[in-house]
């Protein structure tokens, strides 16, 4: 799926299609294999190293730990009068 990205290129002007990841050697607007718009050009783009991590309940864990009368409750953590919940321990989402 990422053979395209895996490409020695070094030239600032080259990039990648974020739809079909085919190679972009020029300056066009749009994709030369799917026709997207949605195309990605920097400098240092074969350079980067990102890193997605997954804080899975994270907040809710730093919130027992730093109150331990939390352990065996229900933790979510949010904010705000919408209501939107940020994250919740595994004994919450257990309990719905």
């Amino acid at each position: 799926m990422f053979a395209a990205m895996a490409a020695p290129v070094n030239n600032p002007e080259h990039g990648f299609c974020r739809d079909c990841l085919a190679l972009q050697r020029s300056e066009t607007r749009r994709c030369d294999r799917c026709g997207s718009p949605r195309l990605v050009r920097h400098a240092e783009l074969y350079r980067l190293k990102i890193a997605h991590i997954d804080c899975d309940a994270f907040y809710a864990a730093i919130e027992k730990r730093d109150n331990p009368a939390l352990k065996d409750k229900p933790v979510i953590v949010g904010g705000g009068r919408r209501g939107v919940v940020s994250t919740a321990c595994y004994i919450a989402r257990i309990q719905g």
